[in-house]
Formats: structure tokens, sequence, C-alpha cells
């Protein structure tokens, strides 16, 4: 007589068959961890792009009120930006050096990738020489409307909290 007990102590193709399920569960396990860290990266970096964006907006809503609004305004901001996010007003990418030609550009950088974009405002540093760079970190900004030499209203931005 053949009984059930016997038939599963006698049949091993259940656990020959366990080493290669293990290995099909770890390589779906790890192709489904590869998948969730790219998409917390992703998300990641589009809330630092949200977050640089959000800083961006605010430098350039206060320059085009001020520019609109003539020579003489001074206006401070207490900004954070992100850790490996860069922001330059006044410039193109790779072209920093002509900048009376691009004073009403602006761009961030984050990650490599470049976001540029162009403001009614004219943007220098407080010398009145070039573009202004920002880097990461927490920053004390004055923004200050200026006539040039030639009539043209400058926002010139000054890094207070690099002055210790």
């Amino acid at each position: 007589m053949f009984t059930p007990m016997k038939r599963f102590s006698i049949d091993n193709r259940a656990s020959d068959a366990l080493p290669m399920r293990m290995v099909v569960a770890v390589i779906a396990m790890g192709f489904l961890i590869i998948l969730l860290s790219v998409a917390i990266s992703s998300l990641i970096e589009k809330e630092e792009i949200h977050a640089t964006e959000a800083v961006v907006s605010d430098i350039v809503a206060h320059a085009e009120q001020m520019s609109s609004r003539g020579a003489g305004s001074v206006v401070t901001l207490d900004i954070h930006i992100p850790s490996n996010a860069r922001i330059v007003m006044g410039a193109m990418p790779d072209d920093e050096d002509a900048w009376p030609l691009d004073s009403q550009n602006y761009y961030f950088l984050i990650n490599d990738k470049q976001f540029i974009r162009v403001s009614n405002a004219f943007y220098a540093n407080s010398m009145l020489s070039g573009c202004f760079v920002i880097g990461p970190g927490q920053h004390i900004i004055t923004l200050e409307s200026v006539r040039d030499q030639n009539g043209k209203i400058l926002i010139t931005l000054d890094d207070k909290s690099q002055v210790q």
C-alpha cells in the first residue's frame, strides 16, 4: 500500500527546485531594490530642483520689482541653496566672461543639469564687474538697484553672509 507520507518522503523534486527558486527570488528582490533607489533618487533631485527654483524666483521677483522702480532700492534676503546646486545671475552657462551682454540671463545647476532663464532685470555683482555666483548653503543676499554710467538700472547682488 502506498501512503501519502511515503510519497512525500520519496519525491524530492520540491527540495531540488528550492535553490533555483531562492535565486529567482533574490534576483527579483535586487531588481525591485534598484528600481526603488532610482525612484527615491529622482524624487530627491526633483525636490532639490523645486527648492532651487523657489529661491531663484524669489530673487528674480524682487529684482524685477526693484528694476521697475528705478535706482535706490535695497532688499535683503535670507536664502538656502541645496547642497549640490549653484546659481549664476547675469550670465549664460560656460560664458560668464561675456557679462554685460548676458546680464539679463541667469541659470542654475543641479547635478550637472542646467536650467536657463531670462529676466526683465539686469544683474551684476556688487563691483559692477561681472555676474554673481551663489553656491550651496545658507546666504544673506543683498539686492540693490543702481544706475550704471549708461543709465541702465542694474540689480547688484552681494553675499553678506561671507563677510565675517
